[in-house]
This record gives C-alpha cells, structure tokens and sequence, in this order.
C-alpha cells in the first residue's frame, strides 16, 4: 500500500491530485510539507485536516520516513530539483509536477542525480496520457502514414504551454531535432522538427481553453480534442503503476526534451534563425522563483477567504 507525500501546495493540482489518489484501491495520501512560496503560514495544517492527512512535516527531510513516493507540486520548478533531491538520495520514488525544471543546466542536472542515486523519477504534464492522445496514436496504424502534426492549446509560454508540448510527445514521441518560431496574431506558433523528418506545428497561448491535436495522413484528416474532465488520473494511475513495480511506458529524458523545445523557442523568437536543441546554452531558460513569486501575488489578490483555501 503506498504511502504517498505532497511538497508544495502552491495549485490546483495537490487538491485533485489528493482526491484522484484516494479512489486509487491500496493508495494512501499520508504526509505533507509547504514551503510557503505561495500559500499562507496554517494553509497547510487546515489542508491536511480537510483532507484527513495525517502527517505534517515542518522540514521536508522529515517526510522520507514516512513516505513511499513524494509527489513535487510546487510552482518555482528551479526549487524542483533540491525537493526532490531529499527523497531521491533515500530511494524514494519522486513525481515531479511539470514543467519539471526550466532550464538546460537543470536537465542536465537531473539527468546526472537520477543516474547517481537511482531513485524513479517520473512527472511532466498529464497531457502526455490524455486518453483522447493514446487513442489518437493507437487509432493511426503507422508513423509513416503521418504527413504532419498541429498541436494547439492556451496558457502562458513555458509554465502552461509545455502541456501542449507534451501533448504532441504523447502522440508523437520525443526525438525533436530542432525548433523555428514566430509570432502570429500575437501568439507564438512552433515548428518542431524530428531527427526522423516528422513535422509538428505547435500553437501556443491560444484564447481557447482547450487542447486540440490534428495529424494530416495517408488516409486523411484525425483529430482529437481533450477534455479537461478525468485529465489528471490516467497520469496518476501511470505512476501508481509505477510504485508498484510496473513497467510503464516513460522516460524522463522525455518531459527534458520538452523543457528544451521551450528554451529553444524563445531563443528562436529573439533571433529569427531555426534552433536545432543540441545547441542550445546552458544557461538558457525561465525564471522559476519571478513566476512563483507572480502566482503568489495573484493568488493574494483574490479574496482573503479565496487566498487562504
């Protein structure tokens, strides 16, 4: 029966994340630990009685002991990869909420402690297991039958538009060779290149909140929308899986290559040139601790009722 740890409550995402887990047979949610980037001193004590979680860590080191797998939530991904490192020097598996890091030095970065210590590490965007994109993929009987592919959704650049990125890796796979991007009524539209020849366009910050996928083939037009009910438990159940033992079908080089795509855009957007990934500096990247910081202040603009729940 895994006993599975939150770290950060800065979003959405460890409320739903608590309640998809809790439908999951043998899944306990047991433990947890805020680091204040967003929310309020008490928040974490009134979140883990509202959702009957026993354990609430005031150092985060406290939570390996009492853990199987800890799930990183929180909104400043450059803090991603030290949360994570406590419980990956113990071998306790680790989920980390996308966009795992946010920038080239820290894929790297990761890379190198995962294969040092050993510890599973799994994460990225849900959208990666959307089952409207795994039945898309199935539904298309070869890679060679695909002309190209658009991927479309909306949110900010990085922090929101790396879903859309991973959506096209869930269809697509990983294996990206170069980015180009512009701008296009206002809105930044990717061209991804694969080292086998595949072609995606990627749109991102669309006015719509939806994702959308179309695959132009041989034997026509697919497309699949998204939909945002039952997004978060097909990824969740995937790492569940994974605790137990199960051979899953992930690789965390993949949700880096993502990170990459971004890091590449922006360059390409500054420069008007094609950015193949394998050029890209380490030093390129998004500023984790400014969104983190900006998240926090919109969050404290809200009602003080809506800021402290």
């Amino acid at each position: 029966m895994p006993r599975i740890g939150l770290v950060d409550l800065d979003t959405s995402h460890p409320r739903a994340f608590t309640a998809i887990l809790k439908t999951i047979p043998g899944v306990e949610v047991t433990a947890l630990w805020d680091g204040r980037d967003v929310r309020p001193p008490g928040y974490d004590a009134r979140f883990a009685a509202e959702h009957g979680i026993p354990h609430v860590c005031t150092r985060l080191e406290e939570m390996p002991g009492v853990v199987d797998a800890a799930m990183i939530l929180g909104t400043n991904w450059d803090a991603h990869i030290d949360r994570a490192l406590v419980f990956m020097k113990e071998k306790v598996p680790v989920l980390i909420d996308k966009p795992m890091v946010g920038s080239v030095r820290d894929c790297e970065r990761l890379l190198d402690l995962r294969e040092k210590y050993g510890a599973p590490v799994f994460g990225g965007s849900s959208l990666r297991y959307a089952r409207e994109v795994t039945a898309l993929r199935a539904a298309i009987a070869s890679r060679e039958d695909i002309a190209s592919v658009v991927a479309a959704g909306p949110g900010d650049f990085f922090s929101y538009g790396i879903h859309t990125t991973e959506m096209l890796q869930g269809f697509a796979g990983s294996g990206i060779r170069s980015v180009r991007a512009v701008m296009r009524h206002g809105v930044p539209v990717l061209t991804v290149t694969y080292g086998d020849g595949l072609v995606a366009l990627l749109h991102l910050q669309m006015s719509a909140y939806e994702w959308s996928l179309g695959v132009c083939t041989t034997g026509g037009m697919r497309t699949a929308a998204v939909a945002a009910e039952g997004l978060y438990e097909p990824f969740l159940r995937t790492f569940v899986a994974m605790l137990a033992g199960e051979e899953i079908a992930f690789d965390v080089a993949s949700p880096l290559e993502a990170v990459r795509v971004h890091c590449a855009a922006d360059i390409s957007l500054r420069k008007g040139t094609e950015v193949p990934l394998a050029s890209i500096p380490a030093d390129a990247g998004f500023d984790g601790g400014a969104f983190a910081a900006a998240y926090a202040a919109d969050v404290h603009r809200q009602t003080p009722a809506a800021a402290h729940t």
